[in-house]
């Protein structure tokens, strides 16, 4: 349902049709309020808000580009050696919950706990995605991550439930488009070793999934693997766009 809407110093939203309630922003507004939907998500309300936003031409970038390796165990590491933990919102919260077989006296209160428990995961996790997308962003002018095949990563049934928790397709498709809004740009490189060769000489070192270290025998590079990989990202990232790395 869409309503005209306006806000004013103290979080209260007044709404035709409907009147004054008091609103629990997740993060700050940016921009003039132009339209409000109100959505019901289980017992919860939700108010999403569309405004109307300049973006500035000349934006100043602290830091010229990164490349982005994403995992399960860690979300996120960046070529600069910066981890982004991974929250596993969906793996803490079915710990919270009882088994019980299906059909049981109590299966309808059971399986109302997990519609609100997917409900919740949901917004824990679109809520980290706003936050981590905004802050790289705002970061950096050019952000270099793989152009995973997600669809067929998740085939793997060992590891398609945290693929799904991780949401990496989510998450790029936000931070691409917050990087446009924002002046800056996001390159999907094609995964090609990036996780075998070597940072520090190029040499390709192969490695299972269970190996979490890049050890380079040729130069010596010791490395966390994701970090060995998203360092590769952002330097065939900047050869691709012609652009010369930084020191």
């Amino acid at each position: 349902m869409r309503y005209a809407a306006s806000l004013d110093e103290n979080n209260h939203l007044l709404i035709s049709k409907l009147g004054t309630v008091y609103v629990n922003f997740h993060r700050p507004l940016e921009g003039k309020v132009k339209q409000v939907t109100i959505k019901r998500q289980g017992n919860h309300w939700f108010a999403i808000f569309s405004v109307e936003k300049h973006v500035n031409e000349t934006v100043d970038f602290p830091v010229p580009s990164t490349g982005i390796d994403v995992g399960i165990q860690t979300f996120a590491v960046l070529s600069d050696g910066t981890k982004v933990e991974n929250p596993r919102f969906l793996l803490k919260e079915e710990k919270k919950l009882s088994h019980m077989k299906k059909g049981s006296n109590n299966w309808k209160k059971q399986l109302q706990k997990v519609q609100q428990l997917h409900i919740k995961v949901a917004n824990q996790r679109r809520d980290f995605f706003h936050k981590q997308s905004y802050r790289l962003s705002k970061t950096y002018e050019f952000v270099f991550v793989e152009d995973l095949n997600i669809r067929k990563m998740v085939k793997n049934r060992h590891l398609a439930k945290a693929i799904h928790d991780a949401g990496w397709g989510a998450f790029r498709n936000m931070l691409e488009y917050k990087c446009k809004n924002n002046g800056g740009k996001l390159v999907r490189m094609k995964p090609h070793y990036t996780s075998q060769d070597c940072s520090g000489c190029k040499k390709r070192v192969k490695k299972s999934l269970s190996v979490r270290t890049h050890v380079c025998k040729s130069c010596g590079t010791i490395l966390d693997r994701d970090h060995n990989a998203a360092i590769n990202i952002e330097k065939a990232g900047l050869d691709l766009l012609g652009l010369c790395p930084t020191a």
